[in-house]
Order: structure tokens, then sequence, then C-alpha cells
């Protein structure tokens, strides 16, 4: 069994808390756009009323994860808040909501479809209102959120883990520096060209002062630990521990497996890797690549095969391009890593 050391700043709430740190840094105007934090578990809790202080904002939202605890009151806690901003938000003003939630709702009185028509009845039904809701992790009820963001006509993006939050941050702050009629378009994860100093360029040129609300989850699921993202394929899949019944070899360098159980195996390609080739977050490197450019694997051949670099016979092992029906001896391999260690060398001399 794999034992995780509990380390209190690598959890899904501290992640939450630093994104939208981040987010605030760069999206709000000091005196002039104002703010607003909540958190809901079995209840919502409005932590810092709309605020033109900055400060204000980074005090609450970082005292948050002292409320971690408790169930998942999605649906109510965001009409809540829709509430919230009209009891207290500046009606001349764009109103922009963004939700962060682990999990499925538990706790409201509404139902998700009840819950739809009153955010599109209360607020997503002017043009300049926009909310944004994070579904972050499996237990989210993606499906569900999906047709409520339909109903409700807002923005939903399902997000992997919380090592991603950051990233949809920074799309939704782009989406909101680039737009005044801020029209929802076909918005997704990574659909940007821009970088936090770009939006906090944008926000400084705007002459649009925003009302912006952060909704956080902090129910008690909110203080697990983050698992950091594993490994993946040379395809971008994800490599997982596997149990092997027959032998294996490290599809990156062609070395056996030593032990019956692959730490780094994927489903989709039945692919297999070392430890040394595996970073976290990152698909493993090959050694080599075929003329079309892509990755070589190790193969195992009962017969006879040739290379295509040099037109040798050999047996056994090699790497290969099944796409291509391409074929490298480990001869021809260690003559392209001497011509690039050569060329390196030439070209730091």
């Amino acid at each position: 069994m794999e034992i995780q050391i509990y380390n209190p700043q690598n959890t899904q709430i501290n992640a939450a808390i630093k994104a939208s740190n981040e987010l605030i840094k760069n999206l709000h105007r000091d005196g002039l756009d104002r703010g607003c934090i909540a958190t809901f578990n079995d209840s919502m809790v409005v932590r810092q009323n709309f605020t033109k202080d900055e400060a204000s904002l980074y005090r609450s939202l970082n005292g948050i994860r002292n409320y971690v605890d408790g169930g998942t009151r999605l649906y109510d806690s965001m009409v809540d808040v829709v509430r919230t901003f009209h009891r207290n938000g500046d009606r001349t003003r764009p109103w922009i909501l963004v939700v962060v939630t682990d999990g499925d709702d538990n706790r409201s009185s509404r139902s998700f479809k009840k819950c739809a028509e009153e955010i599109s009845r209360l607020f997503t039904k002017e043009s300049s209102n926009f909310l944004f809701v994070v579904g972050v992790g499996d237990d989210v009820d993606s499906a569900k959120m999906e047709q409520m963001s339909t109903a409700g006509n807002f923005i939903y993006f399902p997000v992997k883990d919380f090592y991603l939050l950051e990233l949809v941050f920074l799309t939704i702050a782009h989406k909101i520096t680039t737009s005044l009629s801020l029209s929802l378009g076909n918005l997704s994860v990574g659909n940007y060209s821009a970088s936090w100093a770009e939006i906090q360029r944008h926000r400084n040129l705007s002459q649009v002062a925003i009302d912006y609300a952060l909704l956080i989850d902090v129910s008690g699921s909110m203080n697990s630990i983050i698992s950091p993202p594993p490994p993946q394929c040379f395809a971008g899949h994800d490599l997982k521990k596997k149990q092997r019944r027959d032998e294996w070899w490290c599809d990156v360098c062609g070395k056996d497996g030593l032990t019956s159980s692959s730490q780094y195996h994927c489903v989709t390609c039945n692919f297999d890797a070392c430890s040394s080739h595996c970073k976290s977050g990152e698909e493993c490197k090959p050694e080599s690549r075929c003329r079309n450019r892509h990755p070589l694997r190790y193969a195992q051949s009962s017969g006879m095969w040739s290379c295509d670099e040099c037109g040798k016979y050999y047996y056994g092992r090699r790497l290969r391009c099944q796409r291509c029906d391409y074929d490298m001896c480990p001869t021809c391999l260690a003559k392209e890593d001497l011509a690039v260690l050569m060329t390196s060398l030439f070209i730091t001399r």
C-alpha cells in the first residue's frame, strides 16, 4: 500500500485559495472593482461582503481554510449568493459569480432544475451578468451540471484535479477582460492566449468596473490531500499501477520488468514504463522517433527483422513505430545519441 504523508499545504482547500488569490490579484482594481467572498458547506456564509478594498478580500479568502467541515449545499448556496448580489450589488455594473465545488450536492432543498430556473430568472437573464461553475474531481456529477448550465444559461467547467484550477481561472479572467458583452461563445479550458500579466494589463486599461463574488466549497472533503497528477504514456493517457501476469518490459528503454507489478501502465496502449522515465503530470519522453516524428516503443519479435536505418537484420527486441512500420536497432540509436551529443558540444563551443 502506498502511504501518503500529510502535507497541510497540499490540500484541495489550499489549492482553491491559492488560485483564488491569483484571480483577485489580476482581476481586481483596488478602489474601483468590488469583490465578495462566500463559502458553503451545510449553509452559505458571506465571509466578506462587496468591497473595493483588495486587502480585505485576501484576508477573508485566506481564512476560509478554518471553516472546512460538513456537507455540500451547492444549489441553495448559489441562489443565496445571487440574492446577495440583488441586495448589495451595484446594478449599474456587470455581475460575475465564480463557484468552485468538489462534489455533488447533498444538502439543498432545491433540485438542480429549480436552482437553474432561479439562476436564469434572477441572474443570467441579464446579458451583463455571468456565472462560471467549476466542478473539480470525479465526485462532481458533471452530466447533471451540464444540464443545469444549459437550463441556467451559465458556463460549467469539469476539471480533473485542483492542479488545473488556476488555469481555469485564467481562462475565466481572459473571457472577462477581453469582452464587454461577455458572450458565452465556445469557452473551454485552454481557450485563451494570455498570461496573468496580460490579464492585469487589460484590466488596468478597462473603463468598466465590475462586481464579482467567489463562492467556494468548504465541505469536509476539501481538506483532502491532492495527489500529484500521474505521468502519461506517449499518447497522453494516464499511467496507473497494474499487476501483470505475463512478462513485461519498459516501452521507453526496453529493460525487463523485475516484478509482476508495473507501476506505470496504460491500459489503452498496453504501455509500461520504468519509474526513471516518469514525471508527475508529464508524458514519458521517447528515446527516439521515426522519420515521421512518431515516438518509438520497444517491441519483442520472435522472428528476424531489419533496421530501417542501417538495413542490417536482427532478432529480438527493437524500437518500433507501428503506424509507419519502422524499426530501429540499438546500434543506430547509440549513433543517434552520439550525434546529438557532438552537436551540443559544437554549439556550446
